[in-house]
């Protein structure tokens, strides 16, 4: 193996495994950032010795829900080359910026190194290096010392997903606390799943049908950077002569390639959506055939309660949302005989209007009571709140209604985090069911990518643990935890959660600072690292301590990540980490041994479970490079999902009025200003600006943050239109305190004529070292919607419902 040429006196890769635990341990770490450096790691290899090289291969990061394989060239066992597979099919052989980066990402300077505890006050970063041995048997007397003195749920363990391949048990093996509702992204999911099913928000119809629609509606998304390699069957729709709208608050990559960029009020899309329904409405724009067939809108509603006449001896299994109990099937009122029918009578010719009397009390159908209720809201009223002219919404919904199909592809970004994207979810959910489009070729609602990606997902067996063995908490979110009183003393993250997975961060780390104990497991120095008692070091997705690891089934492929590095400095894989914990309660043995253990477990009798995957082993997929196409899957597969028009509701039918939110007044959705980001609000004669934050071409979420590529280029920055700039004396290159009464930060201005005056945008959370000052989510809001209590996924955490003022630093 050839040496590696060290810069600037940097350590070669031999010499540095060969002084790091004796010279750093000699010496110990006044602070994290007294590791040594990772420069040598990423120097060339000198020409005086043939170099080592072979190929791996593996599925990379699945948090952006694509799952690309990649081709890495290892050299000198050194990850030296990251290209999009050649085992893959064509279509499907992709890679972005991220996955390119991730040379630099592995080798980075802020890399986690050696397992650490805290010498100084939480926050301040102070650390002396320790053994694993030591780590791991202070994570374990606290954590047994904490559940012996307050129970099993005192114990918070939480998986987020840079530092972790999405496998966990060791919360389920110490009954621990895991903190409930997730409450990120799924503010526009609680209102489309009553209507359509539990997880419709990812649809069953793939991204690459996007070229058979007629028109396109990216509702507060852009695929260009949040998942980049989506832009491939956007781009395609767009050669095909699709109509592509862009709806966001801010000119965004996506806009830019868009036919037509709707800038929409921060916080009000759910206006411009009931404004197109009205315009719907009042052209009869409506597709009644659909309505009468695939939705709930013919089913009877009592007048005075609000509740729909149900049948008290045939019932509907309730597979849904908050409650689980069965229904009664629901009664329609049949135009032949003039009298009500069960919705399912095969004979029933369907009423879509009308008002009745059935045992002296008052009925009409849910699309009657649709008609009511959105006669509250006007084209006008909606052009005033949204921003948008009243005759762009006409002509928005007319091209929506009457040149499909259409898909409206939303963002669990941008108008999703606001207290009111139920709202949202719940309009957009009407609007398709009244114009039907869903279920049919080129047209759908929801989130396209992840599931929509994927083609088919071949299903996978799982590791099972004993049953007694499952999470023991109370069901509090985690991000309610500074605010509601819980018996949480002590936590284990993998990977930083409290600043990644909640708003309002000063109030979140205060909560910190008050446990007993806190113990993180990391690859790089994210933002929680100075609060953590314990530090350990995990491996990044290219690296453990065998020959393969994760098992994937995505993008129409069955991946086995194989050729792995070794764990860079001192770092373990998340299954041996678990391993050495769970070993401490003498558990160890119910978890695999190995990664090529899980591997073959979760293979082993998956053909039983998915006729997909027929000839899928382990054995043929190292044979095959870690990569198998799911059988009878080929680059033109397209899943036609709900073309049968059945749904995972009570009725199989599209449910719009959702009677289990009657007691909040919401069984359609009433128009709600967001919490605080709003034109209206009397905070804005004092933080005058909308605060927004999204997706970047360069991370997802914090994560990437440690590339000093994209650190070079892309720091914290706040990007502020030009008037906004020039009224507070600010320029591009000027640092810029942002604040309000929740805290503050300093970033970098960049002034950018893409942004609405009044409005300013920063790409998603990056770790705080990062900052002169603050952190982004000082700012941002941390309220919840006491309605959301109701629905399925809890209350959304509106990391953009936040006004701010803004001044130079």
């Amino acid at each position: 193996m050839s040496e590696a040429k060290a810069p600037k006196g940097a350590m070669t890769r031999r010499n540095f495994l060969k002084a790091t635990t004796a010279a750093v341990g000699a010496v110990g770490l006044a602070e994290a950032g007294g590791m040594a450096s990772t420069g040598g790691w990423l120097a060339p290899a000198e020409a005086h010795a043939e170099p080592s090289e072979r190929v791996a291969h593996l599925a990379h990061q699945f948090h952006c829900l694509v799952g690309c394989n990649l081709k890495c060239t290892i050299r000198d066992e050194r990850v030296s080359l990251i290209e999009p597979s050649d085992l893959v099919e064509k279509s499907h052989s992709t890679i972005c910026l991220r996955g390119i980066n991730e040379v630099a990402h592995i080798y980075s300077e802020d890399r986690l190194q050696t397992p650490l505890k805290r010498v100084g006050e939480r926050g301040e970063g102070k650390f002396v290096q320790i053994s694993w041995d030591e780590a791991i048997d202070t994570i374990y007397e606290e954590l047994k010392k904490s559940q012996d003195a307050y129970g099993e749920n005192s114990v918070f363990i939480r998986k987020s997903t840079e530092a972790s391949i999405g496998f966990s048990w060791i919360d389920s093996l110490l009954h621990a606390e895991t903190g409930g509702n997730w409450g990120l992204d799924r503010g526009q999911p609680n209102g489309m799943a009553p209507a359509f099913g539990a997880f419709s928000y990812c649809p069953t119809r793939s991204i690459h049908e996007f070229k058979d629609a007629a028109t396109i509606i990216e509702l507060g998304h852009n695929p260009l950077e949040s998942g980049i390699v989506w832009s491939r069957a956007l781009m395609d729709a767009k050669e095909a002569g699709v109509y592509i709208v862009a709806v966001d608050p801010r000119f965004s990559g996506t806009a830019s390639k868009a036919n037509e960029w709707v800038p929409v009020r921060p916080g009000t899309d759910a206006a411009l959506i009931q404004g197109m329904i009205r315009a719907i409405i009042d052209n009869k724009w409506y597709d009644e055939n659909f309505m009468k067939a695939n939705t709930s809108l013919p089913f009877l509603v009592e007048r005075k309660s609000g509740k729909n006449y149900r049948s008290e001896t045939e019932l509907c299994p309730n597979p849904t949302v908050v409650k689980q109990e069965d229904v009664g099937k629901p009664y329609v009122w049949d135009e032949a005989t003039s009298s009500a029918k069960l919705y399912d009578d095969p004979s029933v010719s369907v009423a879509l209007e009308g008002e009745w009397t059935i045992d002296g009390k008052t009925y009409t159908t849910e699309f009657t009571l649709v008609k009511e209720w959105i006669s509250k809201y006007s084209t006008q009223w909606a052009s005033q709140k949204s921003g948008i002219d009243e005759e762009e919404i006409i002509a928005l919904a007319d091209r929506y209604a009457n040149n499909g199909p259409a898909i409206i592809d939303f963002g669990l970004g941008g108008p999703d985090k606001y207290t009111n994207a139920d709202v949202l979810g719940h309009s957009g959910a009407i609007l398709t069911a009244i114009t039907g489009n869903y279920g049919r070729k080129g047209s759908g609602f929801g989130f396209y990518g992840g599931a929509g990606v994927d083609d088919p997902v071949a299903t996978l067996g799982f590791w099972e643990l004993p049953g007694k063995y499952t999470p023991g908490g109370t069901g509090i979110a985690m991000y309610e935890m500074p605010y509601v009183e819980n018996n949480v003393h002590a936590a284990l993250t993998f990977g930083d959660a409290f600043t990644l997975e909640a708003a309002s961060a000063n109030d979140m780390m205060e909560w910190v600072k008050k446990l007993d104990f806190f113990a993180i497991v990391d690859i790089y120095h994210s933002s929680a690292v100075d609060y953590a008692d314990i530090v350990l070091p995990a491996c990044t997705k290219f690296e453990c301590e065998e020959n393969v690891k994760q098992l994937r089934a995505s993008y129409g492929h069955v991946m086995l990540a194989n050729g792995m590095i070794k764990p860079l400095f001192e770092s373990k894989s998340d299954l041996q980490i678990e391993r050495l914990l769970a070993a401490k309660w003498g558990l160890d043995d119910l978890l695999p041994k190995s990664y090529e253990e899980l591997a073959k477990a979760c293979l082993e009798g998956a053909e039983e479970l998915d006729p997909n995957m027929k000839g899928i082993t382990y054995d043929a997929l190292l044979k095959n490079g870690g990569v198998m196409p799911v059988p009878g899957v080929g680059p033109d597969y397209l899943p036609d999902g709900h073309a049968d028009q059945v749904y995972n509701t009570p009725s199989t039918k599209i449910e719009c009025y959702f009677e289990t939110l009657l007691s909040q007044g919401h069984q359609l959705p009433v128009y709600e200003e967001a919490n605080e980001a709003y034109e209206e609000n009397p905070l804005k004669e004092k933080y005058p600006l909308y605060f927004m934050q999204g997706k970047s071409r360069y991370r997802i979420h914090a994560y990437y943050s440690a590339s000093p590529w994209f650190q070079e280029d892309f720091g914290p920055c706040v990007n502020m239109h030009p008037s906004d700039a020039q009224a507070r004396g600010l320029k591009t290159g000027d640092d810029a305190r942002v604040f309000n009464d929740r805290g503050e930060f300093v970033a970098t201005v960049l002034v950018n004529e893409a942004l609405q005056p009044g409005v300013l945008f920063m790409a998603e959370t990056t770790y705080t070292k990062y900052y002169k000052e603050g952190f982004l989510q000082n700012v941002t809001n941390s309220a919840r919607n006491e309605r959301c209590y109701e629905m399925m996924f809890g209350p959304q955490i509106p990391y953009n419902d936040a006004l701010v003022q803004v001044e130079k630093a």
